[in-house]
């Protein structure tokens, strides 16, 4: 049975230069009724799949509308004065609370806290990147595991695994005692409360958000590079630094932007290891004022917020949108 409209098969037949306009009136208008209903199909069509796009990230908008962008409204009102100390409206804006941020010592506490996120970044891709290119080079089965095993920290607690490192490093620790039971150490090697703990310790918390992104980027790096330059005559030193490497660096900055940033917003791990030295970094200046003084903690918090959208921006402008991916 013949399925094409009547009006369809004369167009298809007519002369490339008659076109629909060489074609009887009751053909042609047939042929304009049939484009116009299509054109109305498509367009209920678009608007139906509009529709159900909306519904379905209604939830998320939603779910971000009321745990994000409102509490984010209430630090912007306190931030600016528009809510004194004990949450009662004054009715006006000002500055007082970023102005109270001007002080050495919020330059000090700045400083430290980007020392430390520095430290630990830098320490995540010196031990990192060898792993992540050791798992790109094995075979699909065992890079699976390898990726797996690198995850089984994560099914614990955040906080379990920081009191695991207390009682390991301690100086009455597991690992001091085994040094001076076996005769290597006099003296607790180990210790907690200095800022180095809590270098290593978020070092080895954030480990794997270093080592994710270098290992996805290893992992799409074409290997016929390598081989041209072998071809060429480069040893591997010189094709780690000329190819390798630079390829690499999309993962790595990537890595780094996660690593730094959840190590300038750490609370835990300062506040349990850092001792006098350490305990007292950004994200517990933030966690301690808002108890007292609501309006100088979201004050430090939009200025934190503004370091980290300066910094991503930053990344994004250098490497595109792509180096983001994972």
């Amino acid at each position: 049975m013949d399925t094409v409209p009547a009006a369809n098969r004369y167009m298809l037949s007519l002369p490339s230069r008659g076109g629909l306009a060489a074609a009887p009136e009751g053909i042609r208008a047939e042929g304009i009724f049939a484009s116009l209903r299509f054109r109305r199909a498509r367009v209920q069509l678009e608007a139906q799949e509009q529709r159900r796009d909306l519904l379905m990230v209604l939830p998320l908008t939603l779910f971000l509308l009321v745990f994000f962008i409102a509490p984010f409204v209430f630090i912007f009102l306190y931030a600016f004065g528009y809510y004194d100390a004990f949450g009662r409206i004054t009715g006006a804006l000002n500055l007082r609370n970023f102005q109270a941020l001007v002080d050495p010592s919020t330059l000090t506490l700045f400083w430290k806290t980007s020392t430390v996120a520095a430290a630990v970044t830098a320490l995540c891709f010196v031990l990192g990147y060898p792993a992540s290119w050791y798992i790109s080079e094995q075979p699909v089965r065992r890079r699976n595991l390898l990726v797996m095993l690198l995850m089984v920290p994560f099914w614990t607690s955040s906080l379990l695994r920081t009191f695991s490192i207390m009682l390991i490093f301690r100086d009455v620790g597991l690992a001091n005692s085994f040094l001076n039971g076996l005769g290597l150490a006099q003296g607790p090697v180990f210790d907690i409360g200095t800022a180095w703990a809590v270098v290593w310790a978020e070092t080895y918390a954030y480990m794997a958000f270093m080592v994710l992104p270098v290992y996805a980027t290893l992992e799409r790096m074409p290997r016929s590079f390598i081989e041209a330059s072998y071809i060429l005559g480069a040893g591997r030193l010189r094709t780690f630094v000329k190819v390798i490497l630079p390829l690499s660096i999309p993962g790595i900055m990537a890595g780094s932007l996660l690593v730094f940033i959840l190590s300038m917003g750490e609370v835990v791990i300062p506040y349990l290891l850092g001792g006098i030295e350490a305990n007292y970094l950004m994200g517990n200046a933030v966690f301690v004022s808002a108890g007292g003084t609501p309006g100088y903690a979201a004050a430090l918090g939009m200025v934190f917020m503004v370091i980290v959208l300066a910094v991503t921006l930053v990344y994004v402008r250098a490497f595109g949108r792509e180096g983001l991916r994972l």
